[in-house]
């Protein structure tokens, strides 16, 4: 949705893998390795509800990030 990135604007796809400071996303064109801070994310649930959120909210391990909720 934005980022400093311009080549990064409007990839779709699924979320793969995550790791503390980057998301895998799959695309139809392969594989996507993109920085999380700094960007802001449209996510689309599995319930059909659309989510943005700041890339930098989600900069962080996952196990961890939980505990910080």
């Amino acid at each position: 949705m934005s980022s400093p990135n311009l080549s990064e604007l409007g990839i779709k796809g699924k979320i793969i893998y995550e790791t503390k400071n980057m998301l895998v996303i799959r695309t139809s064109k392969g594989d996507v390795r993109v920085p999380k801070e700094k960007r802001l994310f449209l996510f689309r649930l599995p319930s059909g509800k659309r989510v943005i959120v700041l890339g930098d909210r989600i900069v962080g391990r996952p196990e961890e990030r939980v505990k910080r909720l």
